[in-house]
């Protein structure tokens, strides 16, 4: 299972106690994402660090108190703050390149962060070569998510793959966080970064899928994880919801919102707006393409080698099915669905990809918001056992 954290008190004091308990894990997160800016971007780590410092101007006004604690991170890990932001901005600074990209000066970036001492990842050979290479996948995670009639005893449950890069399993960390005037909550995130997926004692939870859009990475926008930390920090479902409304996103996502009262929405979330889809019948489904109108109007074309209807179509049949009985069981079953195999919710690691192209379903994760319990499968979610985490 991924390690537990508690931090507690006022924010640079939480943050701090965050950095020194897990400093090595934090190290594993720049190792991935200092690797991936030079591969996606030309970027060496120290140029990454910049751009996202670029963000401070508006962290400071929409989330001072997550600025300060960042701060705390990087002093008890012993790192820049520009490390920490780089990390919890990671998603923004990659808004609007596309799957698969290889930057000609990755190369050199690579040479310049390994002479600077960042940290690297241990090398492994190179994938075989072939006529017919395999295409990059950028990470598709499933959501499946219920509520009231569709649900068992009529409860409220929030699942998801989070599929992605799967060096970054070695980087999990549970994350709990007590702040005063806060509900207490517990989040499945990447060391050094302030949310994910989870839920808090007032029984909001949150999770997470990519989207892209035309208009991804133009300008500076919301920060998704630092607005999955801030609704996790809310004290109720329509608390929540304001702050998807609060600054416009630099870049395209889908963060779906569930309350312990019933109430369960997806928010595709791009530099045009904020589209809703609700709950139908109880039941809810998201992929990493634009249901929405709107949002789809403005959407990236769905890449040929995208899996994301075809897992969104077999989760919405496999909620069908089981309407009025769905429990933490049946959730946990349609993340390990392996139907129309490769392109399923379970999605295994292809070994003829360079790591830093290989998407995987890293962890699995159920949410019983009504009895405030995570379930979580620490790898690909039909190879391990799920465990109980209580809030």
């Amino acid at each position: 299972m991924f390690p537990e954290v508690t931090i507690e008190g006022m924010p640079y004091e939480r943050g701090r106690r965050y950095g020194a308990t897990v400093p090595a894990l934090i190290r594993h997160s720049i190792a991935s994402y200092a690797r991936l800016f030079a591969h996606r971007r030309g970027l060496d780590w120290t140029a990454t660090q910049a751009e996202a410092l670029h963000y401070l101007p508006l962290l400071t006004e929409v989330a001072p108190d997550l600025l300060e604690e960042m701060r705390g991170i990087a002093a008890g890990a012993e790192l820049q703050l520009g490390e920490i932001v780089a990390l919890n901005v990671r998603t923004e600074l990659m808004a609007g390149i596309g799957i698969g990209v290889t930057h000609p000066d990755g190369p050199a970036a690579l040479e310049r962060n390994r002479a600077a001492g960042v940290p690297q990842h241990v090398d492994e050979p190179a994938p075989p070569t072939s006529a017919n290479p395999p295409v990059p996948d950028d990470g598709e995670c499933t959501t499946a998510a219920v509520t009231g009639a569709a649900s068992a005893e009529g409860g409220v449950f929030l699942a998801q793959t989070w599929d992605w890069q799967g060096d970054q399993r070695g980087a999990c960390v549970l994350l709990r966080v007590r702040g005063p005037g806060q509900p207490e909550l517990l989040t499945l995130t990447e060391a050094g970064m302030l949310a994910k997926i989870g839920v808090n004692r007032a029984g909001v939870a949150v999770g997470l899928n990519l989207l892209r859009s035309q208009a991804d990475g133009r300008e500076l926008g919301m920060p998704v994880h630092i607005l999955l930390r801030k609704m996790l920090q809310a004290g109720s479902f329509d608390a929540a919801r304001a702050l998807a409304d609060l600054a416009p996103a630099a870049g395209s996502s889908c963060v779906t919102l569930a309350g312990a009262e019933d109430k369960l929405v997806s928010l595709e979330l791009t530099p045009g707006g904020v589209g809703e889809i609700w709950a139908a019948n109880g039941m809810l489904a998201h992929a990493n393409h634009c249901l929405d109108a709107d949002a789809a109007a403005g959407e990236c074309a769905i890449e040929p080698a995208s899996t994301s209807r075809e897992r969104y179509d077999r989760a919405r049949v496999l909620l069908a099915e089981a309407h009025g009985k769905v429990d933490v069981a049946t959730l946990q079953a349609i993340l390990r669905d392996h139907a129309d195999e490769p392109k399923c919710i379970c999605r295994h690691p292809n070994p003829l990809l360079a790591r830093v192209d290989r998407g995987e379903s890293v962890c699995g994760v159920v949410i019983d918001l009504k009895q405030l319990l995570l379930y979580v499968a620490p790898d690909v979610p039909c190879t391990v056992p799920f465990s109980q985490v209580s809030l």
